[in-house]
């Protein structure tokens, strides 16, 4: 009884700053007809030129996105980009593997519109906005996918949920990487 008095407070607030450690503030995954919409909100404490060059980084997020095995730019015309990633998507025991080949429309430093132009999805359209917030970058990612084959399956609120989080605190890590 005593240890426990004395071993949960410690856990409760390792918990707590975990928490605090994390970059993601709110994360919301609905169904949409057939597909999906997950919303984030997330804080990068790194100036906003730092995350916008991990965010634009497409030929080397592999070596720090989990989900993503090769990335590359196929194309390039001023601020439009046409990229293409093949990954690997894991919650638990469901994985299923997928290519994307989307145009990405950046308008430097603030948004990264991209649309899937081919690839494992009937439907994807992301939008990044970032803007500064005291010493830092805030980050608002909205997301709306249709699956398609193999995705229709295993996809779910909770998958989403995972892979999303899994990305981001990824990616904000990288920042901070950088940052140092």
């Amino acid at each position: 009884m005593n240890i426990a008095r004395l071993v949960l407070p410690a856990l409760l607030v390792a918990a707590s700053a975990a928490g605090a450690q994390s970059p993601i503030r709110s994360i919301d995954v609905s169904e949409k007809d057939d597909g999906y919409v997950a919303e984030l909100v997330m804080f990068a404490p790194v100036p906003t030129s730092v995350a916008w060059d991990v965010l634009t980084d497409f030929e080397k997020m592999a070596g720090w996105v989990p989900n993503v095995r090769e990335s590359k730019v196929l194309a390039r015309d001023g601020n439009t980009l046409e990229i293409e990633q093949r990954g690997v998507a894991k919650f638990g025991v469901a994985s299923f593997p997928y290519v994307s080949t989307r145009k990405m429309v950046l308008d430097p430093p603030k948004t990264v519109l991209a649309t899937q132009v081919k690839g494992s999805m009937k439907r994807l359209q992301s939008l990044m906005k970032v803007s500064a917030e005291g010493s830092g970058t805030q980050l608002n990612y909205r997301l709306e996918l249709v699956p398609a084959g193999l995705a229709a399956l295993a996809l779910s609120k909770d998958f989403l949920k995972h892979e999303l989080t899994e990305q981001f605190t990824a990616i904000v890590g990288e920042m901070v990487r950088r940052a140092k």
